[in-house]
């Protein structure tokens, strides 16, 4: 039987797939911090099939694997049946233990190749996804770079190029065939390695130390139910204690809370969700450290309470590079919409330093859910970089050992 070419497939060809017992190689394992930015990196992981699919005439959905999105499980056996690691790497990426596991497993590979043969196997292709002023990718991630042009990838990364692909369409499509051309001239498939654990405590050679979870405490300003202003009619908002506000999912009382705390664990951050109160004000104003940081979650529509005029203004007054106002103010909340004027006027007056500070990006009026995490992410992922920052500056031996703040500074990125 003869056996039809299609005109249509790509020339020439790399090898195909081979078979390990009755599973089929992957070209590529994509590595990368999982359950943020998750729809950018599908549309890079898609992208990235699609590019090795073309040169290698196979399906876009069996040359590459990744981890599942919302689970931070180690699946050796889909890095086992991988030739190439493409590693996406951040800030937070030597935080996340399923990352330090996969770099680990493919430099054990590598070594046992390297022992074996004498060979050394490009198999590990280092991208930043955003740049890491503190540990720049080159000195944490060994292995080649890509070699490109674009100015746009050296200084903001392949995530910004992503979210303004209309503007840097052509560096993004640069990217994206370096990395393909990387992952299918690695033809060689590593050693398996095993009996490795998944699950153990694995350090990367060139990972940095890991930094301990830093400390964030939100402290929502608003109003139970029973406490709304009696301007305020809409009251699907609001549930039995401050901390049931939902500006976004009326009726789903847990919303607000379970996306701060999801969003700063997905960022190694111990989160502590706060009513505004005189006991929570005593204890972030007072009692603990002046440094750390602290994000007030306000609905605007608190303002109208006077009694809570004298807290906001103390957490207002509190130190300014370690205090930080996000407010939601949901695009389907009419009556808000009615009332803008009056409540930014109110606004204006009850947190006078906060309203007035610049800012590099949005923190009022967050008319959804995802613009809210956006801004939400900026602020801690400022406030990690800052505390690598601080954890050298304790760990170097020309450094006093005492005197040192606990927390660290937003610096000029807070607001």
């Amino acid at each position: 039987m003869v056996r039809l070419r299609s005109a249509r497939r790509p020339t020439p060809l790399v090898p195909g797939p081979r078979r390990t017992g009755a599973a089929i190689v992957s070209h590529f394992y994509l590595s990368h911090v999982r359950t943020v930015d998750e729809e950018w990196v599908a549309a890079f992981f898609h992208d990235l099939c699609r590019a090795v699919a073309q040169r290698t005439g196979r399906s876009p959905e069996a040359v590459g694997v990744r981890g599942k999105p919302q689970s931070s499980e180690v699946s050796v056996d889909l890095l086992g049946r991988s030739t190439v690691l493409v590693v996406l790497h951040s800030s937070r990426y030597f935080s996340q233990s399923y990352c330090r596991a996969e770099l680990s497993y493919f430099q054990r590979r590598l070594n046992m190749q390297r022992s074996r043969t004498g060979r050394s196997a490009d198999a590990v292709v280092p991208v930043m996804w955003e740049p890491d002023f503190t540990h720049p990718l080159e000195s944490v991630v060994p292995y080649p770079p890509l070699s490109l042009r674009s100015e746009a990838y050296r200084r903001d990364g392949l995530l910004h190029l992503l979210r303004l692909k209309a503007r840097y369409r052509s560096e993004y499509e640069e990217v994206l065939k370096a990395v393909a051309d990387r992952i299918v001239a690695a033809a060689e498939q590593l050693p398996e390695v095993h009996g490795f654990d998944a699950s153990g405590s694995h350090s990367p050679v060139g990972a940095p130390a890991p930094v301990g979870s830093q400390e964030v405490s939100f402290v929502v300003a608003s109003s139970a139910k029973d406490d709304v202003p009696g301007e305020r009619h809409s009251r699907q908002y609001y549930g039995k204690t401050v901390l049931d506000w939902s500006p976004y999912a009326p009726g789903d009382h847990e919303a607000l809370v379970s996306l701060v705390k999801n969003t700063a664990t997905a960022l190694d951050f111990t989160a502590n969700v706060l009513p505004l109160d005189e006991e929570s004000v005593d204890r972030i104003v007072r009692e603990q450290d002046p440094e750390q940081l602290v994000v007030l979650l306000v609905d605007a529509w608190v303002a109208l309470r006077r009694e809570e005029h004298r807290l906001l203004a103390a957490v207002d007054e509190r130190n300014p590079e370690a205090t930080t106002a996000l407010e939601p103010r949901a695009r389907d909340d009419t009556e808000s919409a009615e009332w803008a004027v009056t409540l930014d006027e109110l606004l204006d007056r009850t947190l006078p330093r906060m309203r007035g500070r610049h800012s590099e990006y949005e923190r009022w009026k967050l008319r959804d859910a995802e613009s809210f995490t956006s801004s939400l992410r900026k602020v801690l992922i400022r406030l990690q970089n800052e505390a690598l920052k601080s954890v050298e500056a304790v760990q170097s031996p020309a450094t006093p050992t005492e005197g040192h703040h606990t927390f660290p500074l937003l610096g000029r990125y807070s607001s």
